[in-house]
């Protein structure tokens, strides 16, 4: 279970309630892209999209959801298209009390898509100011997307088989992206997705690294040259100068302004993944931790954190963090090797023969049973075994494998005592520039290669002679109220609320509430906060409970209901009354009528 934060949200997946199962990728986009809106508000703490789609399809109870993910707020909500129609409800609940505080439906035409999602994320995080307490909030958290909805549409298609990640599903989002590309567009996303997919099929070994990232850099290029600004652009320009420049600086830079854009746990695990190549594993593993705070059931983020573990040659640790990973992913291939080397390093050779012995030959290409074996036969001193497996690797020199096998040579040599061949293998791999050997310098198993002074000439080529990184943190706006003005303004509200009792409104909201008062919600949002330590809910419920108790103890009121004088207090749910009323009193409206009436 996780730490529960104060401000915190997640929104799980909009169950699809069209007729065709197709639109599925319509409900999925939508609340992928209400995710990024809230993620904007950089006080609120979002659940990023991974951890709220575990939760697809699983009948759980929204209570049970929310402690897991470690929210205080869990927003869920359904789409129902029908021609150029949709519907679409929400409700957001309270995790602690388990009660909606709030829900609504809305009915819009389909081209109206993207001021919809503009006004709903608005709502939102409206709705989730008042209840959780202040934050500031621009007057737009959703950007035209510069498509139309035909294409935006084929968009979100894209990104629903992309994020599946498989090599058909990656295939076909490229395919569908490229159909809208033939249009001309001019939006930034659509490049941005193009280069999504070729990364992942590089970075997975789908495809060769070099030609993957060659490709995907291009349409990174054309995404940047349509909006730099984007927060997206700045991520993907980060990893393209760690992995493609080794320009450590520059990825941090890029980071550093992604970060101010809008945070998203792809920023932390992306810093987690450059500073854990300096070695510096303290940082490294704050911000995966950070990015396990947003994101907890991301087998990325497992690995991220059993990977700096094992650079720290804290194996058993990593160890656990990786069985983390195959808990959410059964099928994860990243920490199959990774577990093995664990084994070696911690002299158990016995133990990694055994693991890697019982993996499939060439499981997707990735040659991990040929490396662990040629590796732990080197431990074990039985050379000519070992050099069998070396052999297996090197006849893959001539195939798409070709990046992978240089990488296992070098550790195979390494494990094999022969640091001639394997920096020999290592300058090919500059030459080549593959991406990976960036990692090199905190590899353990390439420990012994540290004092070779060709292995010390190379890193300095990749990392330069000292670490880059000095991040610094945010810096938020300062207060919008002085304390005379906030004063000032806490008389004001005060006498607004006696002499003009808007509370009575069951549809009050901050924003009227702050137009009845002249001034921006951000500064009633912080005149609430600083000036009566409550947030917009806990300040006008207090007034209607007053209300209520004044009506209750009315004998000429006795012929109503305790609900209907809860309604007639401003009170728009039986739930929040109940609620709200038994944490202020510590008992049920119900006992304190017995209680007044049999006094």
């Amino acid at each position: 279970m996780q730490r529960q934060l104060t401000k915190s949200v997640a929104v799980l997946p909009f169950v699809n309630r069209s007729n065709d199962a197709e639109h599925e990728y319509f409900s999925d986009g939508m609340t992928e892209e209400i995710i990024n809106a809230l993620s904007k508000v950089k006080e609120i703490k979002v659940t990023s999209r991974t951890s709220s789609f575990f939760f697809k399809d699983k009948e759980l109870p929204i209570k049970q959801i929310g402690e897991q993910l470690g929210v205080s707020a869990i927003l869920e909500g359904s789409i129902r298209l029908s021609a150029q129609k949709m519907r679409i409800s929400a409700q957001l609940i309270d995790v602690s009390e388990d009660y909606p505080f709030w829900s609504e439906k809305f009915d819009r035409d389909l081209d109206d898509i993207f001021a919809v999602q503009d006004e709903i994320s608005l709502l939102i995080a409206d709705r989730l100011r008042e209840h959780l307490g202040h934050f500031e909030l621009e007057d737009q958290l959703v950007d035209q997307p510069r498509l139309s909805v035909a294409q935006y549409q084929q968009y979100l298609r894209a990104r629903y088989h992309l994020l599946k990640m498989s090599s058909a599903d990656i295939q076909k989002g490229l395919a569908i992206l490229e159909e809208v590309m033939e249009q001309e567009v001019t939006s930034p996303l659509v490049y941005l997705g193009m280069h999504l997919g070729y990364t992942l099929l590089g970075s997975m070994g789908l495809m060769p690294a070099e030609e993957s990232f060659v490709k995907g850099k291009g349409f990174l290029d054309q995404a940047i040259a349509l909006d730099p600004n984007l927060a997206e652009c700045q991520l993907h320009m980060a990893f393209d100068s760690f992995l493609l420049a080794w320009d450590l600086p520059a990825s941090y830079e890029h980071l550093r302004r992604a970060l101010e854009i809008r945070p998203m746990v792809d920023i932390y695990q992306t810093f987690t993944s450059i500073i854990v190549a300096e070695g510096n594993y303290e940082a490294a593993m704050h911000y995966i931790q950070q990015a396990i705070q947003i994101d907890p059931f991301s087998s990325i983020n497992y690995h991220l954190k059993g990977f700096v573990q094992y650079c720290q040659e804290k194996y058993e640790e990593a160890l656990l963090s990786f069985e983390e990973v195959w808990k959410l992913k059964t099928d994860a291939k990243v920490p199959v090797l990774y577990k093995g080397q664990a084994l070696l390093l911690m002299g158990k050779p016995q133990a990694a023969l055994a693991y890697f012995d019982q993996l499939p030959a060439h499981l997707d290409g990735d040659l991990n049973r040929e490396a662990g074996l040629a590796m732990t036969y080197a431990t074990l001193g039985q050379i000519e075994q070992a050099e069998h497996y070396v052999a297996l690797i090197k006849n893959a020199m001539d195939s798409p494998l070709k990046e992978r096998a240089i990488y296992h040579l070098i550790h195979c040599y390494t494990t094999l005592k022969r640091p001639d061949l394997a920096l020999n293998w290592l300058e090919k791999a500059v030459e080549l520039h593959l991406p990976l050997i960036i990692y090199f310098y905190v590899e353990p198993i390439l420990r012994p290669l540290h004092k070779e002074t060709r292995f010390q000439a190379v890193m300095r080529q990749i990392l330069g002679d000292k670490p880059s990184f000095d991040f610094q943190k945010r810096k938020y706006k300062k207060s919008l109220l002085d304390p005379a003005l906030l004063d000032q303004y806490k008389k004001q509200l005060e006498q607004l609320m006696q002499e003009q009792e808007p509370y009575l409104d069951p549809a009050l909201s901050l924003r009227t509430l702050a137009e009845k008062m002249s001034i921006p919600p951000n500064q009633l949002s912080q005149l609430l906060n600083a000036g009566f330590d409550q947030n917009f809910s806990e300040y006008v419920n207090g007034y209607r409970l007053w209300a209520f108790k004044e009506k209750a103890n009315d004998p000429s009121l006795r012929h109503l209901t305790i609900l209907a004088l809860a309604f007639d207090s401003g009170f728009n749910s039986k739930t929040v009354f109940n609620t709200f009323f038994k944490k202020s009193m510590g008992m049920t409206p119900s006992a304190y009528w017995k209680k007044i009436v049999n006094a």
